[in-house]
């Protein structure tokens, strides 16, 4: 028990959706699609959730979505998005301590053809203390995201 507990002990998920997972002794921070929001106010109705926590682009057209995930470490962290779709990119941001957009990951597409699932690498992001890593989608007419996730 005391090493399971030593083990979550450094995993501090801040955001009240993240679900936490110890693996090696690092956190693995996995967010629900919905805890993205449209990027653009006047967007929101385009978007619609379902009941396992994805985000839908409900548009006719492509549109911008933004999330968080809190992470505790000074570390980087792998970052990856999980996508419905064969036309949407994803990136991460590294947020630095005083709140800017410090490092944006390469622009990540899904692969052209049929709309299939697929596991988008966003790249690694140094994670400060409190400000979480940012992910930004801009999510084709009839994607989802499934969810986000930083190891």
């Amino acid at each position: 028990m005391h090493r399971i507990i030593s083990k979550l002990a450094p995993c501090v998920a801040v955001g009240a959706l993240a679900m936490l997972t110890a693996k090696d002794g690092f956190c693995t921070l996995t967010g629900p699609g919905v805890t993205m929001n449209a990027y653009y106010p006047g967007d929101v109705g385009c978007f619609s959730g379902q009941s396992y926590g994805a985000i839908i682009n409900n548009c006719a057209t492509s549109r911008w979505v933004v999330g968080t995930l809190d992470v505790s470490q000074n570390v980087y962290h792998p970052t990856s998005v999980y996508v419905y779709g064969s036309n949407t990119m994803c990136h991460s941001v590294q947020i630095n301590g005083v709140g800017n957009g410090a490092d944006v990951g390469p622009d990540t597409w899904t692969v052209a053809g049929p709309k299939t699932w697929q596991n988008l690498n966003t790249g690694s992001r140094y994670a400060f203390s409190g400000t979480g890593l940012l992910f930004r989608c801009y999510l084709e007419a009839g994607g989802i995201i499934g969810r986000i996730s930083a190891d």
